[in-house]
């Protein structure tokens, strides 16, 4: 027997039921910097102004060995050109947004707004630099393999590994740059790169290291090694043409250099304008990037449209 046909529902509590804004904010999220980390870094030499930079190339015409087959013969000397490479700083890129003081009065404490998007602006403006030195891929013409049309193979990465090694560039001094898809979708399936017995003990690093997980490299996108070459994934990887452009660079191929007002990498500015009734936020970054070595970079393509098998 119902005791009630008439119970109170949330509706009709509507006035007395109490909401909780809670501490807890959802941020952004983004690629932890890994190109900018690499390369070469010139922002040293811009502190004091200029806005173009000159890095001497001496290894594109060398010196040649001569053999002194005839003794007390005049000597041959050599004297190869040099070749002037320029960095220009040319790049300006800002985020800007203003909160009226009656808005940013009456938001609730609890919640720093401004900080939270200046932390979004500067790792925004902090990808648009990494974007910048992955987009110098289409400077990369004397070592390039792959194609629209199929993955990333073993075969290809062993390429790209000689390529290095041929042009007499320490394999210690290289990464690997992929985009996730191409790592984890393509890489992870060949075998011998995820299979135990290819890899060796649990304690070998192996091509890609397994149960790193944790690790401080992992965390910092650093996903295994390959041959013994640090590898690395961002989503800053350049993709045209239904294709990744993936890159294996030694840290001399490419060259950035960041001249933002303060001294640090990116600035963050904030001003009461009493002309808004408002506070003004503006983060933002000085930078020119540039191919140093054009030869100590390996570009890899491989398909964005297909999984490996």
């Amino acid at each position: 027997m119902a005791v009630t046909t008439d119970p109170f529902t949330a509706t009709n509590l509507a006035s007395v039921i109490s909401e909780t804004w809670t501490s807890i904010v959802n941020e952004k999220t983004f690629d932890e910097t890994v190109l900018a980390n690499f390369v070469t870094d010139l922002s040293s030499f811009a502190t004091e102004g200029s806005d173009i930079f000159h890095v001497p190339n001496f290894f594109t015409n060398a010196l040649t060995v001569s053999e002194q087959s005839t003794q007390g013969a005049e000597i041959t000397t050599a004297s190869p050109d040099t070749v002037d490479t320029t960095l220009t700083i040319d790049t300006h890129k800002y985020v800007a947004w203003i909160i009226g003081d009656k808005d940013l009065q009456q938001i609730a404490s609890k919640y720093s707004v401004n900080e939270i998007y200046a932390r979004e602006a500067v790792s925004l403006l902090a990808e648009a630099l990494e974007a910048s030195i992955a987009g110098l891929w289409p400077s990369v013409t004397t070592n390039a393999i792959g194609d629209t049309a199929t993955v990333v193979s073993d075969s290809e990465i062993r390429q790209a590994l000689n390529a290095m090694e041929t042009g007499k560039y320490k394999l210690s001094e290289c990464a690997f740059f992929f985009h996730p898809y191409v790592f984890w979708n393509q890489l992870h399936a060949v075998a011998k790169y995820y299979q135990q017995y290819s890899v060796g003990p649990l304690s070998a690093a192996g091509p890609v290291k397994t149960g790193n997980f944790s690790s401080e490299g992992y965390m910092l996108n650093q996903k295994g090694v390959l041959f013994g070459v640090p590898v690395y994934t961002t989503t800053n990887i350049a993709s045209s043409l239904q294709t990744y452009r993936n890159l294996l660079l030694h840290k001399s191929a490419f060259g950035f250099a960041v001249q933002t007002r303060g001294g640090n990498r990116i600035r963050v500015q904030m001003d009461n304008l009493i002309q808004n009734l408002g506070m003004l936020v503006v983060v933002d970054v000085l930078y020119g990037v540039k191919v140093l070595r054009e030869p100590a970079a390996v570009l890899i393509n491989a398909s964005s449209a297909f999984l490996g098998s």
